[in-house]
């Protein structure tokens, strides 16, 4: 099958390109910015220089609407260091999915996307693409991105950014 599925989502995020890259370097974090739809089942770790490294891998399960529930293998083929990554995403023999970030300056802060282009799909992943689940899976980008800011802000806490502003008047 052509790949005729993109499901993408962008979002404007107000930190600097090194500490989302950093932060989404590790795979781990990235099921920390997923919703309660995708659970972690395991977790694959190349060798640190102190132990186990970042994740690279792993298998995460999707859980749709209606009780549908799909598992998908992940892994990190290349990273950018600090523009973006690639990866891929498989569920089962047949479905393969090409999943990307990028980090693009903007302003104050990066824009980040976060594209998924399906390369191929077996008949179910085909059927459950066409009726919904596009649009599901973009919501859960949207959401992704969302959740990006929100958990690496505290390191920019609304008290220091009053203080900075307070400083800077002064």
């Amino acid at each position: 099958m052509a790949a005729t599925h993109h499901i993408e989502a962008t979002a404007v995020v107000p930190l600097e390109r090194e500490e989302l890259f950093d932060y989404l370097a590790d795979l781990e974090n990235h099921w920390a910015l997923a919703d309660r739809f995708v659970e972690v089942l395991e977790l694959d770790r190349g060798a640190g220089e102190h132990g186990p490294g970042p994740a690279t891998g792993g298998r995460v399960r999707m859980r749709g609407p209606l009780g549908i529930r799909r598992t998908a293998r992940t892994r990190v083929l290349a990273a950018d260091a600090p523009n973006g990554m690639l990866g891929t995403a498989e569920l089962g023999r047949r479905t393969l999915a090409v999943v990307s970030w990028t980090l693009i300056e903007r302003g104050a802060g990066m824009l980040v996307g976060l594209r998924a282009e399906v390369v191929r799909a077996g008949l179910v992943d085909r059927l459950l693409l066409r009726l919904g689940g596009r649009r599901w899976l973009e919501r859960r980008f949207v959401s992704t991105l969302d959740r990006l800011g929100d958990l690496l802000e505290p390191a920019h806490a609304p008290e220091d950014r009053f203080t900075a502003q307070l400083e800077a008047v002064a």
